[in-house]
């Protein structure tokens, strides 16, 4: 189980791209779907916040279905807390995590990509 101290941490490569290191207990499957979703932000934080205003702008239209995909992978909400990451190319195997937990660590990458 994960808790609010435990932080999600990024890299990014001299192309841009970011690579993601989840909190302890993370599933390698969803850290990689997670960095999937994550491939065309690049290190753009404007990309990342876009992002994130669109989702819970989704989530105040919608409410607990609905989905956002980037053009790697798709995100959809499939409860209060809960979100399914979707596979497109063969990359992750399709998984779930708490909606919760998706808007921190996308809290965290933009506050990453701001100090870059």
């Amino acid at each position: 189980m994960m808790t609010d101290t435990d932080e999600w941490s990024f890299t990014v490569d001299e192309d841009g791209m970011v690579f993601v290191v989840g909190p302890s207990g993370v599933p390698e499957n969803v850290r990689l779907a997670v960095e999937t979703v994550l491939i065309p932000f690049g290190d753009s934080p404007d990309s990342a916040e876009s992002y994130l205003r669109e989702w819970r702008r989704m989530a105040e239209e919608f409410g607990n279905d609905y989905t956002l995909a980037t053009m790697s992978a798709q995100v959809r909400r499939v409860g209060p807390d809960e979100i399914e990451l979707g596979d497109m190319y063969g990359q992750f195997e399709d998984c779930r995590m708490s909606a919760h937990e998706f808007e921190r660590m996308l809290g965290q990458l933009i506050d990453f990509l701001k100090s870059l």
